[in-house]
């Protein structure tokens, strides 16, 4: 009886214990590793940390996890091949110890060994279809084609009227400036009045059926329902890993950053821009939309926020 006791006592006191364990290093691989790297969801800035401790030695691994640095320095044949597989974007020394790189690596046994699916296979690029032009599109572009026609016109007569200087009549000069600044300027306002109604930003009001929180990152994308706001609530706040919405929802996105200034700008199923917002430190934007069309949304980062930005994209699926 005693020690059906005892045992009893250890787990009640070992479970607990464990458990804190487990969520110190998902909190620690969040703050420190989820930038770059995924247990399971395919290539980030760095490879897919699924079944790496079957690949790697535990011993390597720690010495990469603490020391990355040092290990490129003294030219590691993995971890050189690692850095060319990154696109030249090393791994940073973050400043782990030896016994958090040894909780990661438990963590990372552990949740490669909780999904049973196989290892994604190597990443092959997608292709789709060229995305058609849309009415407003097409004669944006056409706009824009026209009026480099006529600026280079302009350059090309300025540069061949050099050739035969003229006095200049500064008083003809100035009078056609002025013509040259009011029918700019009136077009402009015609142009704000008649495209005013149509921005992009819902009425104060207006109703949101879903709200989702993003915070930006380099090079990543953080979904959430509760708020983020700094770096720290990764620790406490549940982070959506595959979200999905429903179609014709009014979906209210609430984008932040968590260092420097990004970009959320999202892509329908046809790979036309709908919306993009700013995402920066210590203020939200809020970016409100209608998916109408199911399928497979898009996000990238359209502003240069590091030598991973092209990397910087994440997806969302509309039901």
């Amino acid at each position: 009886m005693r020690t059906v006791l005892a045992f009893l006592i250890s787990v009640a006191v070992v479970s607990p214990v464990c458990a804190a364990e487990d969520e110190a290093a998902s909190t620690l691989f969040q703050q420190k590793c989820a930038v770059c790297h995924t247990v399971g969801g395919g290539k980030r800035v760095g490879p897919d940390l699924r079944g790496v401790t079957d690949r790697r030695e535990t011993d390597w691994l720690v010495r990469w996890i603490t020391h990355p640095d040092q290990m490129l320095t003294d030219k590691d044949p993995i971890a050189v091949g690692l850095l060319t597989e990154s696109g030249q974007i090393p791994m940073p020394n973050l400043g782990i110890t030896e016994s958090q790189a040894a909780a990661l690596i438990d963590y990372l046994r552990q949740e490669s060994a909780a999904q049973a699916a196989p290892l994604p296979a190597a990443a092959t690029p997608a292709t789709y279809p060229p995305p058609s032009l849309g009415p407003i599109q097409r004669f944006s572009l056409v706009l824009f084609l026209a009026l480099t026609a006529v600026i280079a016109v302009v350059f090309s007569w300025v540069a061949v009227s050099t050739r035969n200087p003229q006095s200049l009549d500064t008083h003809r000069a100035y009078a056609l400036r002025r013509v040259f600044l009011f029918v700019t300027a009136g077009a402009l306002l015609v142009a704000l009045v008649a495209t005013l109604s149509r921005t992009p930003y819902a009425a104060a009001r207006s109703h949101s059926d879903r709200i989702v929180y993003v915070a930006a990152r380099q090079f990543d994308f953080i979904f959430s329902l509760e708020p983020i706001v700094a770096a720290a609530d990764l620790a406490t706040v549940p982070v959506v890993n595959h979200l999905e919405l429903p179609t014709g929802a009014a979906i209210e996105f609430r984008v932040t950053s968590l260092d420097v200034n990004h970009n959320f700008a999202l892509y329908g199923p046809e790979r036309r821009l709908l919306a993009q917002t700013q995402a920066m430190p210590g203020y939200v934007n809020r970016l409100r939309v209608r998916l109408t069309t199911p399928g497979r949304y898009e996000v990238l980062c359209l502003e240069y926020c590091g030598a991973g930005h092209h990397l910087m994209r994440t997806e969302l699926t509309v039901k």
